[in-house]
């Protein structure tokens, strides 16, 4: 499991607002926790010279999305600014990918919930969704097109906030991001799969390339899946 003590964690993947905090030494509690309402280039940086004037800790957590891409490269030019200004400290980078760190807050803070999905606005038109069933996490989300997307799931579905209107038919409940992350700072403790090192070079994942993302099937995940 990495170390994660103190790291600060970045996160501008929603479209609403950023998320900066900073970990406790036993990264099970925040040290310090900023959500900035608005755009991520008027959050981030106020917010981080809140938690460090100068960035300094051992690391970064950072949230590679799939969300919204400015806010996403925003938060990792911060990260990469630190490299380039100390090079001599080099801290280590985890990336995470805010569905699949979404799924594991809505199971711990919801055990009732058990088969749902998430869904977040891609690209125009189309929507990425992430599947849990039988409280087990899909590995991939997939990119899903709004006219397709009640063929594609089924059962409850957790939103993250939408800027169109959604497709209709279906019913959303909108995700508190930042209330659930706030809640439960041991996330990443109890979790260290959902981190990833990505070097000195974090940036955005590729959405556009839908065919890269295996699209979640319920019978996938069923009890006698193959």
């Amino acid at each position: 499991m990495p170390e994660i003590g103190n790291f600060i964690l970045l996160d501008a993947s929603s479209p609403e607002g950023a998320i900066v905090a900073r970990l406790s030494a036993d990264a099970c509690s925040w040290a310090q926790f900023f959500y900035e309402k608005g755009p991520a280039l008027e959050g981030i940086f106020p917010a981080l010279e809140r938690v460090s004037p100068r960035a300094e800790a051992p690391g970064f957590l950072f949230c590679e999305g799939p969300g919204s891409i400015l806010g996403i490269r925003i938060a990792a030019m911060a990260i990469r600014t630190k490299f380039a200004l100390s090079p001599a400290t080099m801290p280590r980078v985890f990336a995470f990918q805010s569905l699949t760190l979404a799924a594991k807050l809505i199971l711990q803070a919801f055990p009732q919930e058990r088969d749902f999905a998430i869904v977040a606005e891609s690209r125009m038109g189309k929507f990425n969704v992430l599947g849990v069933k039988g409280g087990m996490v899909a590995e991939r989300f997939s990119e899903v097109s709004g006219a397709g997307l009640s063929q594609e799931i089924g059962g409850k579905i957790f939103a993250f906030p939408l800027r169109r209107t959604p497709p209709s038919g279906l019913e959303f409940t909108t995700l508190d991001m930042a209330g659930l992350l706030r809640d439960n700072p041991a996330i990443f403790h109890h979790h260290p799969e959902i981190l990833r090192d990505c070097g000195d070079k974090p940036d955005a994942v590729n959405t556009t390339a839908a065919t890269d993302y295996a699209k979640w099937k319920p019978q996938r995940h069923g009890a006698n899946a193959g």
